[in-house]
């Protein structure tokens, strides 16, 4: 099993959506569980609770959905 290190406190789907994005552009708790469901989000179950840790969903977020441009060696 891969070892991962939580480095700050736990946030429940609500905070976690209120840190990542702003009020206008917030997606919905349902877009949430979709990522969960999909594993693009990492998340942490204690029993029956989901909790996230901010820094990797970041990094995860980052990860998957980050457009890059194209290299400008070939001018």
């Amino acid at each position: 099993m891969s070892e991962v290190k939580l480095t700050g406190k736990l946030l429940n789907s609500q905070e976690l959506l209120e840190a990542l994005f702003s009020q206008e552009s917030r997606p919905s708790l349902r877009w949430l569980r979709n990522q969960m469901r999909a594993r693009v989000i990492p998340f942490v179950r204690v029993g029956h609770l989901v909790f996230f840790d901010l820094e990797l969903v970041r990094t995860a977020l980052a990860n998957k959905n980050l457009v890059r441009g194209r290299s400008l060696q070939g001018i």
